[in-house]
């Protein structure tokens, strides 16, 4: 079990998990806090290899809260490959267990939804599957009204491609289930939420003409009978996965990708809707890229701002991972995107699929480390899973946001940055050394130096390898170091003067 990972001081840390070896793919699905401080993370993860078949299983890992690895279990189905749901297909129960939503996946290709359990600790303790409805994909699982599940995807029909809800006891066992959609085109559903009154919101995306895709909201009544429906989209082929979270006052905001211009970009998106169906609010952010979509959302309590996440293409077929908080009418506060380097590759590229707030007034994700940009993958280097925290300012480093011109940011390059000696006294001079790869050592670069109480000390021009800067004429006391080119976050530090 390996983990590539330098976490930073005090609350953010930055991940490459790879809970299994290199050359085996492994894919973050899911986030939680707990009570505790710990993070719990829903995977796609060990590989093992029955008589017949290699095949993958659900993982369920435990950080402690500086990112350090607190329990590791898998959940083995034997002789099929076992799967979770996408974005936050998982829960805690009261007792402290856990239960992934996903699917089962045989050797003749048949795909089961499952509901898999985990206690208190982490440990795998049993699963359960849906053997009357073959091939059923889930897509999402949340809780129930009344201490059940309730579970939503795509299920092939014939040759076409309907989506469904279903609803399961507390021991998994099929209470009902209901398909929508029509037989002229595709038909998926993304995520479920609790709504007002015993029902449920659905967010999805249907199938409007040939190959062409909307958003695609529902409100359903306890037993999956349809209150109303709508779809959200554009003259274009919009993609945008529907993905949603009910609010305190019992409306629902999703997220999705908007097109643009002439069709061919995207913009993140977020909508606010209230519990007749009624659009309250819709807002567009970033700039527009080949491909971008949020793909979960969720409310910050007390207060009622949004964070979210997912994936933008600038270079395409490249693409980033990013976080977005917005007020409680969606105007934007910050968009930070997001790119991996470590020891293994220095421009790895990947995205989020769930972002939880945290106790700390900051926020954690997860998601996927797929590979290097430039191709210069080791051998044996591997798809892994991509953990991020940050403070509520979406800052590796606190202060990232005082920096003008910053829009992006690169994780886990904290070794390229030291400053000795440090703690240092105060009138004196400091040895800055900055080691970054080669692939980041072009730009200029900038030391700007960041107060504990934000504001902005000095800033000036270093370059690779040794530089002397003056603290002279500073008082005592905590100072941010970060360092960046013109448009990007590289790395940062602390620096004590007594």
């Amino acid at each position: 079990m390996g983990s590539f990972c330098s976490p930073s001081e005090g609350q953010a840390f930055h991940l490459r998990l790879d809970t299994i070896s290199s050359g085996w793919a492994q894919l973050g699905r899911g986030i939680l806090e707990l009570d505790n401080g710990n993070i719990v993370l829903s995977c796609v993860g060990e590989w093992d290899q029955d008589t017949v078949v290699w095949s993958s299983a659900v993982t369920l890992i435990i950080l402690d809260s500086v990112g350090e690895y607190d329990s590791v279990s898998n959940m083995n189905v034997p002789f099929k490959s076992s799967y979770n749901g996408q974005s936050r297909s998982m829960v805690q129960l009261s007792d402290g267990h856990f239960v992934i939503g996903g699917s089962t996946w045989d050797t003749t290709l048949v795909d089961l939804p499952a509901l898999y359990w985990f206690d208190a600790n982490g440990q795998a303790m049993s699963y359960a599957e849906i053997i009357s409805l073959p091939e059923y994909i889930v897509r999402q699982m949340n809780k129930a009204h009344d201490g059940g599940f309730v579970l939503v995807g795509d299920a092939l029909i014939g040759n076409d491609i309907q989506a469904f809800v279903l609803k399961t006891d507390s021991a998994g066992q099929l209470e009902w289930s209901q398909l929508f959609g029509t037989t002229a085109y595709d038909d998926y559903f993304w995520s479920i939420e609790r709504g007002p009154d015993n029902t449920y919101y659905i967010g999805g995306v249907k199938g409007v003409g040939s190959n062409s895709y909307d958003p695609w909201l529902l409100r359903v009544d306890s037993v999956g009978n349809e209150i109303w429906s709508f779809t959200n989209g554009t003259p274009y082929d919009d993609l945008g996965q529907a993905h949603l979270f009910t609010l305190a006052d019992g409306s629902f905001v999703y997220g999705s990708g908007k097109p643009t211009g002439n069709g061919t970009d995207q913009r993140p998106q977020l909508v606010k809707v209230d519990s007749t169906g009624t659009i309250l609010w819709s807002q567009e952010y970033d700039v527009a890229t080949h491909s971008a979509l949020i793909l979960d959302v969720q409310e910050i309590v007390p207060g009622g701002d949004l964070i979210a996440c997912g994936y933008s293409t600038p270079i395409n077929p490249f693409f980033d991972g990013f976080l977005c908080r917005t007020n409680s009418q969606g105007d934007s506060l910050w968009l930070r995107h997001y790119w991996y380097t470590d020891s293994i590759m220095n421009d790895g590229i990947g995205y989020f699929n769930d972002v939880t707030p945290t106790s700390d007034g900051g926020f954690a994700a997860v998601g996927v480390m797929i590979q290097s940009m430039s191709g210069n993958d080791p051998p044996g280097a591997s798809q892994d899973v991509w953990v991020l925290k940050v403070d509520s300012m979406g800052c590796v480093q606190p202060g990232c946001h005082i920096i003008t011109g910053i829009e992006s940011q690169v994780t886990n390059l904290s070794d390229a940055l030291r400053v000795y000696p440090n703690p240092v006294a105060s009138g004196g001079q400091v040895t800055v050394e900055v080691r970054l790869p080669a692939a980041h050592g072009h730009e200029p670069l900038r030391l700007v130096m960041v107060s504990a109480q934000g504001q902005v000390i000095s800033e000036q021009r270093v370059v690779h390898g040794i530089n002397a800067i003056d603290v002279s004429g500073m008082g005592a006391g905590l100072y941010h170091l970060h360092l960046a080119d013109p448009n990007t976050w590289l790395a940062g530090t602390n620096l004590v003067l007594e």
